[in-house]
């Protein structure tokens, strides 16, 4: 078997959050098992570094059956991007299992049987800011993995549609490129939203879990116009909307949500995105 690499631990600003959509099967092995099967080697890895929110794949299903948004987003960026907006993610990551075969070799005598089986498969993967719409990383990678199966007299493990083999060969090949997502990911602006404006009391969408502080200092910005592809027709994002004033953390309440004090500015509204500002206490 071959053992991820640990990812570098790198971070800019509080954790960014991450959907994960359903990986595209285009092989003709696995039917709709070998999706589902890279999807969750991905999300586990990203899970297991620490440096991530990761959507729970309940939410995200439920979500996208809502909007009417395929799964896998057909590995389409703009879609990916949508889909990352209505979730409230930093980053959205798609990908395709483009090819995997698996080749069978095996002798018989006595009853006994061995089969030698041994995946190949590549794996295209795609990483997708959800302010921008932008492509950030692109990559594709190969893996390959040998499992054994054996039997006697009909007893034993027969050769077939083999979730080891699946899964084993899916992070061979999603292992070449998972620190550079690690890092691509990392890279990205954090940001958040209002999700609730009471007077001078502002609630944002990300609290301790996030890895903000009692005493940051956030900016707030509006939304700007949406931007449409003419070709298209798909959102290519927004602009960057005005500064209206920044807000600062002084309670943490819920699983993940924060209370804010305003510290200048106004007309604050619910769906603003708030920003990290470096060094930003007062």
């Amino acid at each position: 078997s071959q053992k991820i690499p640990e990812a570098p631990i790198v971070t800019h600003g509080p954790k960014k959050r991450v959907a994960v959509l359903e990986f595209a099967n285009k092989s003709r092995y696995g039917r709709n098992k070998l999706g589902p099967a890279a999807t969750d080697v991905l999300i586990t890895e990203l899970v297991k570094s620490g440096l991530f929110i990761v959507v729970e794949r309940d939410r995200l299903n439920k979500l996208l059956e809502e909007q009417k948004l395929e799964r896998t987003a057909g590995f389409d960026p703009a879609t990916a991007a949508r889909a990352g907006r209505l979730l409230g993610v930093n980053a959205v990551v798609i990908g395709a299992i483009t090819e995997f075969g698996v080749k069978q070799e095996g002798v018989e005598a006595f009853g006994y049987k061995k089969k030698v089986q041994t995946a190949e498969c590549t794996v295209d993967i795609r990483v997708v800011e959800t302010e921008t719409g932008r492509v950030l990383y692109a990559d594709s990678g190969h893996g390959i993995f040998t499992y054994e199966t054996k039997e006697f007299m009909g007893m034993g493990q027969k050769a077939g549609y083999n979730q080891v083999l699946a899964d084993k060969a899916l992070r061979a090949a999603i292992s070449q490129f998972l620190n550079n997502v690690i890092a691509q990911i990392s890279y990205i602006e954090w940001s958040g939203r209002i999700a609730k404006v009471s007077g001078n009391q502002i609630i944002v969408n990300a609290g301790q879990q996030t890895g903000l502080k009692i005493g940051d200092v956030l900016v707030v910005r509006g939304l700007g116009e949406e931007v449409i592809d003419p070709d298209t027709g798909l959102s290519l994002g927004r602009e960057p909307g005005p500064v209206k004033g920044e807000i600062q953390v002084v309670e943490f309440f819920g699983e993940d949500a924060s209370i804010c004090k305003v510290v200048s500015g106004a007309g604050f509204a619910v769906g603003d995105m708030v920003k990290y500002k470096s060094g930003g206490k007062r």
